[in-house]
């Protein structure tokens, strides 16, 4: 109301503050919006404009960090100009995830599938789109029920992978060739194991990782890349801080569970696709981060 007063002139009542355009709103934040007052042009400019390099699952995260920041005024309103930026690889996702390259999808089943992503990442952050006045809230089920988590790492471009783990592979030293070489021979037999790989500084860790996840990831088999950092995460293709992948209690004690890693859920079916796990900086967690995990699988 204070908005529309400095921009209103000469108000004798409610409605005329509502009143715009020909058009009786029924709120004031409404009202402030026809009148483009509350800045929301300028997220919908950013979202348009970050379309153009940027994927459909980082412009959803980019609107929900919007969500959460309260930068937004009118979520809904925003959503309606945007929803086709924000769902622009759903198509590619399911049909990965299905293998069904001739699947098609309707408008409302794409804005479906966008929301059931955009709800899993405000879950992840405590929050939810109910939340927020006037956002749409995706439907339970749908025609094609996917496990988003595992379909977010099958979505990966697998032609420019390969070509990126070839020349990742020509460029490996032989103390790295011979790291690599016995990492994979047990992903390619089910074998198992647990390797840990030890060097100081700049000796070519991560360059290991790089071409292990461009491996798995070209053949579409997942891998998951996570670290006990969050600055070491971001040097990770893909990277996360192994708290947040798997649920890791801040505080872990002797008997902590990992509450979300349950027989059925989401993320347990994505432990048991996964053909490796990747932790950097692994010294650095205590050993009942470790045996959470082995006790919630």
């Amino acid at each position: 109301m204070r908005t529309l007063l400095n921009f209103v002139k000469g108000p004798k009542s409610y409605e005329d503050l509502w009143w715009f355009d020909d058009v009786l709103h029924p709120t004031f934040r409404g009202a402030c919006y026809a009148r483009g007052l509350l800045g929301d042009d300028k997220y919908i400019d950013a979202i348009e404009e970050a379309s153009r390099w940027g994927s459909g699952s980082y412009l959803r995260n980019l609107f929900v960090t919007l969500l959460l920041s309260a930068a937004i005024a009118m979520p809904s309103k925003v959503w309606e100009k945007t929803w086709k930026y924000l769902s622009n690889d759903i198509l590619y996702q399911q049909r990965n995830a299905l293998q069904n390259q001739a699947l098609r999808l309707t408008e409302d089943e794409l804005k479906n599938y966008a929301l059931l992503n955009i709800e899993a990442c405000l879950e992840r952050n405590g929050s939810s789109l109910r939340r927020f006045e006037d956002m749409p809230f995706p439907e339970s089920s749908t025609p094609h029920p996917v496990n988003t988590l595992v379909s977010d790492e099958l979505s990966y471009d697998r032609v420019s992978l390969g070509e990126e783990h070839v020349h990742l592979l020509s460029s490996m030293t032989n103390e790295q060739m011979a790291v690599y070489n016995e990492i994979m021979d047990a992903v390619r037999n089910n074998r198992g194991g647990v390797f840990f790989v030890y060097g100081y500084g700049r000796t070519g860790k991560t360059f290991i990782w790089r071409t292990l996840c461009a491996a798995l990831r070209s053949r579409g088999q997942i891998v998951l890349p996570v670290a006990s950092s969050g600055i070491a995460a971001t040097l990770l293709p893909g990277g996360i801080t192994a708290h947040s992948r798997h649920s890791i209690p801040l505080n872990v004690v002797e008997n902590s569970t990992c509450s979300r890693i349950k027989p059925g859920s989401d993320l347990a079916e994505l432990l048991v696709r996964t053909k490796l796990i990747i932790w950097d900086e692994a010294p650095m967690t205590h050993r009942y981060a470790f045996e959470v995990i082995v006790t919630g699988v």
